[in-house]
C-alpha cells in the first residue's frame, strides 16, 4: 500500500472499531497451489456476501467468473482445487477476532504458511440473504468425518467439489481446533490440493439495537415504521399550508361597487 492508502486503512480500522458487530471477517487460503489470492494479502474495503461467493466460484473454475474484487485474477484452467472448503462459524464477528484472534493459532498458521492467502476483515450480509451459499448442501460439523468417509471420491475425482460446513462452538479456540482437524485431513487426502474459506454463518446486523433495548428497557413500543411516520409528518405539514392558503383566499375582500372615473370628471 502507498502512504495514502495505508493511512486510509488505519482510519477505517479506527472508525469501524465501534461498528465491528456489524461485520464478519473472512479468511481465504490454499494448500500447495497459488490460486491468485495474493501472498498474505489483506482486503480492507467492505465486501459483501456476494463478493465471497464470486471469489469461491472463480476458485472452482466457474466459466466467465473472474472473482470480482477479491481475486487478482481467476486461476488458470485446470488449476482449481480438488476440494473447496467453506466453514460457516456460528457467532464469528470481527470484534471477537480483533480481541481474541490469538486463540485461532492453527488458522493463523494456515494463513501464514499457505501458497496464497487473503484476509477480509469487513464482510456484510443483506437482510434478504443473511448467510452465503444458501442453495448449497451443508454438512454439520459433528457429521463431517462421516461425510468424508462416505464420499471418498471427493478427494480424487479430478473435479472441484464444494463442501460447506456449519460449525457451532462456545469460543474461538474450539472453532480453531475443528478447522485444523478438517484441513489437515483434507490436505493429506488431496496432497495439499484444496482451498478454504472461513467466515461467519450469519451476520448479527441487529445486535447493537437489541443490546441497547436490553440495557434500557422502556416498555413502550412505537407501532409505526419510520417511513410511515415521515410520510404522515409531511402530509400534516402540507395540510397546514393548504388550510393557511385557503383561509387567506377566503379572507380577501373587494369593494362592493366601483366608481366610474369618466363620470366623476
Amino acid at each position: 500500500f502507498s502512504r495514502r492508502s495505508g493511512a486510509a486503512a488505519r482510519n477505517m480500522l479506527s472508525l469501524t472499531a465501534t461498528l465491528a458487530l456489524s461485520y464478519s471477517p473472512a479468511f481465504f487460503w490454499t494448500g500447495s497451489r497459488d490460486l491468485n489470492l495474493g501472498y498474505r494479502a489483506r482486503h480492507l474495503n467492505e465486501a459483501t456476501g456476494e463478493d465471497l461467493e464470486r471469489a469461491v466460484a472463480a476458485l472452482l473454475g466457474q466459466p466467465g467468473n473472474q472473482g470480482g474484487v477479491l481475486l487478482e485474477k481467476a486461476p488458470a484452467k485446470g488449476q482449481s482445487p480438488e476440494v473447496q472448503l467453506v466453514f460457516l462459524l456460528e457467532g464469528l464477528d470481527t470484534e471477537d477476532v480483533r480481541n481474541d484472534g490469538a486463540q485461532m493459532r492453527q488458522m493463523n498458521g494456515f494463513l501464514q504458511q499457505s501458497a496464497s492467502s487473503l484476509t477480509v476483515p469487513f464482510t456484510t450480509r443483506s437482510q434478504a440473504h443473511p448467510t452465503i451459499f444458501e442453495k448449497a448442501a451443508r454438512v454439520r460439523g459433528e457429521h463431517v468425518d462421516m461425510h468424508f468417509a462416505s464420499h471418498p471420491e471427493l478427494f480424487n475425482n479430478r473435479a472441484s467439489d464444494l463442501v460447506v460446513i456449519e460449525h457451532s462452538a462456545p469460543d474461538l479456540a474450539s472453532h480453531d481446533e475443528f478447522i485444523g482437524h478438517v484441513c489437515h485431513h483434507v490436505s493429506e487426502a488431496t496432497n495439499g490440493n484444496y482451498a478454504a474459506l472461513v467466515t461467519g454463518s450469519k451476520l448479527p446486523v441487529e445486535v447493537p439495537r437489541r443490546r441497547l433495548a436490553t440495557v434500557q428497557p422502556t416498555g413502550v413500543k412505537l407501532m409505526i415504521t419510520r417511513d410511515l411516520l415521515a410520510a404522515l409528518m409531511v402530509s400534516f405539514l402540507l395540510f397546514i399550508i393548504f388550510i393557511s392558503g385557503l383561509c387567506c383566499l377566503l379572507s380577501m375582500q373587494t369593494p362592493r361597487k366601483f366608481e366610474d372615473g369618466s363620470k366623476a370628471s
